[in-house]
């Protein structure tokens, strides 16, 4: 099922204009990175933020989203427009994913990719402004050994930090890497009416997904 069937959004192709509406999804944070360092949303303005929240120690399905991240990020080398994004990965496992752990896991992908990590609370945070879905499930008796279900999506901001468009594991690396492209040039706008899905939360319309 689409994660926003039913939302008044529709593609406008286009050289020119601006989309109508905005969605609230997304907003400020201040997160650590992969080195330890602060950085806030406001650090990555000026470029196109391609965005997808997991946790190192998920089995499957993050390695899977992982790769079509890096399979994407090598396409948009091929169409001289990857250096108009940033992709980032945000855990929702602070508990877990520090800085280090992160680095560790990130170097398997791309040494582009900006890990992203927190507080508990902070954490917390970002997830309810992108409107992630996410729950602990207990494995035993010890409160350490848990996976987490969570929402699979990949997030697009445009270099002001407004939120563009989302692509679920319905779309392939070819499609996903051809909507960026159109975004980046000005091909392509999402035109979004203020009181759509997508202006509101996206969490109650996505599925829960059991990581085994």
């Amino acid at each position: 099922m689409n994660a926003m069937a039913g939302a008044h959004c529709w593609y406008a192709e286009t050289r020119i204009g601006q989309g109508y509406g905005k969605a609230d999804i997304g907003g400020p944070f201040v997160l650590l990175d992969q080195n330890g360092k602060t950085r806030s949303d406001m650090d990555f303005r000026g470029k196109h933020m391609f965005m997808y929240f997991g946790f190192t120690y998920c089995p499957d399905i993050c390695p899977n989203e992982m790769m079509r991240m890096k399979q994407i990020l090598s396409l948009l080398d091929k169409m001289h427009v990857s250096d108009k994004i940033v992709p980032i990965f945000i855990t929702i496992d602070p508990e877990r994913d520090g800085p280090l752990q992160l680095k560790e896991y990130l170097s398997d992908w791309d040494s582009r990719i900006v890990g992203l990590t927190g507080t508990p609370d902070q954490i917390k945070d970002v997830c309810q402004k992108y409107r992630v879905y996410h729950s602990k499930s207990t494995l035993g008796n010890n409160p350490g050994d848990y996976l987490i279900d969570h929402s699979i999506l990949f997030y697009m901001l445009d270099p002001q930090g407004n939120f563009v468009d989302y692509f679920g594991k319905s779309l392939s690396i070819e499609e996903i890497a051809m909507k960026i492209f159109k975004y980046v040039s000005g091909a392509l706008t999402r035109v979004c009416s203020p009181n759509s899905v997508a202006s509101k939360s996206i969490d109650h319309l996505l599925p829960p997904l059991k990581e085994e």
